[in-house]
């Protein structure tokens, strides 16, 4: 026995010895290791079944034993375990008067399959193991005289049931058979023995670190805010919580599918609740009351377009490639997309052209689903794209700019748009990296003669810009093309514009197709979708981040003056000011070190020595209160923002009050 323990000290130290030494640190959060080692550690009671068998022991009375070890995860249902054990049998048959002791030490590996399926959302799963050991055995014959310690080969079969305790402790139950491949009992020469055991085993994770926590991050300033209110909160009433919800501002009463839009049961864009001809045949092309044209006011409208949809739709129906001639959708996909290249896009090739660096703005990237509302705002930006990466990351960015300026220059407009999460992206090719600022070498000239720099005073012209800037409100237009289990080859979209899929939180991968201002224009790459064969291609309509219904989009169309003008309405102008410190004009270090991770610090004279300081001024609340979270992160913990109206300093509720 103190064998067996001296054993069991040496395996522990030396795995805690490795998992320490393994660690990396510097980590905000500590990778996973992958096999996630738990030590084990139990009893068993074992029965012999050998060729000496007496009343000293039976299936529920047995010889104590223990057992030490490991356990590593292979997969989610497989594991394999590296144990060491100790035994004693001793049985007596009182017939022939025939006795034996003996000790036993065993090392195995054993592999356990769990069965989760059959107990879903329970704490307790049965699992099967199977194994080989190598036993060590010497035995005390009939009170006589001990053998000589031997080795073997044993085969222990079981089954049991897995009781997950805790994130890091599993109890294991198992009733055991194990074929022995040598006599223990030394009675019949050459024979086998067997035995049973039920062992209780204790496996605890002593070694998976647990994530740290962020320290850059302080969720006391985010107490007030009721997430699980947010996750369940629903604007328009339709039971579709708005977060997963893409059609948000759905009328009141109107029913809604499960994706919160209103019901279209002839899918021309045109919601029930207004379309005066439910029925349009498939296809058709319908005014802002979802009522099919007439082919004077078609040709009126769209004569430009006629000719190209009516050739599409004779593709469509004279080619022979069927969907029922192909296994699968993506072989069906990707025949219709070859066929209609060969038709329309013959001798061109997609994607083959060597550009230099471009760049491009990246403003979110998801790995799981995408929220609705997300979706619908990224949707407004009609130069959208999406990059798929290997580890099944997926980029959102706009643009395409041969000038970094250009492209620092829209990543500005966006973050004015409410894009908080930009980055400048460079694309070298189809090969996707963050840009690197580059740090010069600096060159110190020794005859340069030093002279005190002159402070620049910034023009109003160059402090306003950007201010004003507010959100697009051109109406975009895209083709949903489909809604998918999985994404599609590449293959597919040869020849498509601006091709972009999400994942939804639903699982489903939807993409959309092209890019538009102007809805004749989306009618007719809607043909062209429906003649690669996406025959539920619809159009959708965005405006200002938000998914608008398409007889909206069409009544403003027709109803907005193609030259634009400005109209100028009479608007409440509040000012939300963060104010960071008031203090001296001479700052700390510390001060000037943390105003210099703000940026863009404003100052006021308050008396004749003290002043404020000011982290910006901002026309809305909801942006005051991101700049007013960066200062605090930044170590300002009594910023607040107070607000102005024509340079009267007013309350928050009077302001609140004003906006409604």
């Amino acid at each position: 026995m103190n064998q067996f323990l001296k054993k069991v000290f040496v395996l522990f130290a030396i795995i805690s010895s490795a998992s320490v030494f393994a660690q990396k640190g510097n980590y905000d959060i500590e990778p996973a290791m992958p096999f996630q080692p738990m030590f084990s550690f139990g009893t068993a009671y074992h029965s012999f079944q050998g060729d000496i068998m007496g009343p000293e022991t039976n299936s529920l009375l047995g010889n104590m034993g223990y057992k030490a070890g490991i356990r590593l995860n292979i997969s989610e249902n497989i594991d394999a375990s590296l144990l060491f054990s100790n035994t004693s049998f001793f049985e007596r048959n009182e017939d022939d008067l025939t006795s034996f002791e003996s000790d036993v030490d065993a090392i195995g590996l054993n592999f356990g399959y769990t069965l989760n399926s059959i107990f879903k959302q329970s704490r307790v799963s049965p699992y099967l193991n199977a194994g080989v050991q190598s036993l060590s055995f010497k035995t005390y014959v009939n009170d006589d005289y001990w053998t000589e310690r031997e080795s073997t080969i044993a085969i222990p079969l079981g089954l049991g049931l897995r009781l997950n305790i805790s994130e890091r402790i599993d109890l294991d139950a198992t009733i055991n058979y194990t074929i022995a491949m040598g006599d223990i009992d030394k009675s019949v020469e050459g024979t086998s023995d067997k035995f049973m055991s039920a062992s209780f085993t204790i496996h605890y994770d002593l070694f998976t670190p647990k994530p740290k926590e962020n320290t850059y991050f302080d969720d006391s300033y985010y107490a007030d805010v009721n997430f699980k209110a947010m996750d369940v909160e629903d604007e328009d009433g339709d039971l579709v919580a708005d977060v997963d919800d893409y059609c948000p501002k759905t009328p009141i009463g109107v029913k809604v599918n499960e994706f919160g839009c209103p019901l279209d049961s002839d899918n021309d864009g045109i919601p029930n609740y207004i379309d005066q001809e439910k029925n349009t045949k498939k296809g058709a092309v319908v005014d802002e009351k979802g009522v099919q044209l007439t082919a004077e006011k078609y040709h009126s409208m769209y004569s430009d377009y006629d000719a190209a949809s009516r050739e599409y739709a004779n593709f469509y129906n004279e080619n022979e490639i069927k969907r029922e001639n192909y296994k699968t959708v993506d072989e069906y996909l990707i025949a219709k997309a070859n066929a209609f290249n060969k038709a329309y896009h013959e001798g061109e090739k997609f994607d083959n052209t060597v550009n230099g660096l471009r760049y491009k703005v990246k403003i979110g990237a998801y790995s799981d689903g995408v929220p609705a509302n997300v979706i619908n705002k990224y949707l407004s930006l009609d130069d959208l794209e999406s990059i798929p990466q290997d580890d099944g990351m997926v980029i959102y960015a706009v643009g395409t700019y041969t000038s970094l300026d250009d492209a620092l220059g829209r990543e500005y407009e966006l973050e004015a748009k409410g894009f908080d999460d930009t980055y400048i992206l460079v694309d070298n090719n189809g090969s996707i990296s963050n840009y690197v600022i580059p740090v010069p070498e600096p060159v110190i000239d020794e005859e340069e003669e030093v002279v005190a720099p002159v402070e620049e005073v910034e023009s109003e012209e160059e402090t306003e810009v950007g201010e004003s800037t507010v959100l697009n409100n051109e109406t975009t237009y895209r083709i949903q093309i489909g809604a998918f289990d999985k994404e599609l080859p590449n293959e597919v979209f040869v020849g498509v514009d601006n091709v972009v899929s999400f994942t939804g939180k639903d699982g489903l991968v939807r993409y959309m197709a092209g890019s538009f201002t102007e809805y004749k224009d989306a009618i007719a790459y809607q043909a062209q979708m429906n003649a690669r064969g996406f025959e539920d291609a619809f159009i959708v309509t965005y405006k200002n981040g938000e998914r608008i219904n398409l007889n909206v989009a069409i009544k403003t169309e027709r109803t907005t003056p193609k030259v634009e003008s400005v109209i100028e309405e009479e608007t409440i102008e509040l000012e939300f000011i963060v104010q960071i410190l008031v203090g001296k004009e001479s700052l700390s270090a510390e001060d000037l070190t943390k105003m210099s991770k703000l940026g863009n610090i404003d100052k006021e004279a308050k008396g004749e020595k003290m002043y404020r300081y000011f982290a910006g001024t901002y026309s809305s609340l909801e942006d005051a209160n991101i700049r007013l979270a960066e200062a605090k992160l930044s170590g300002y913990a009594d910023a607040f923002v107070f607000v102005k109206s024509e340079g009267e300093r007013i309350t928050l509720e009077q302001a609140k009050e004003l906006l409604k």
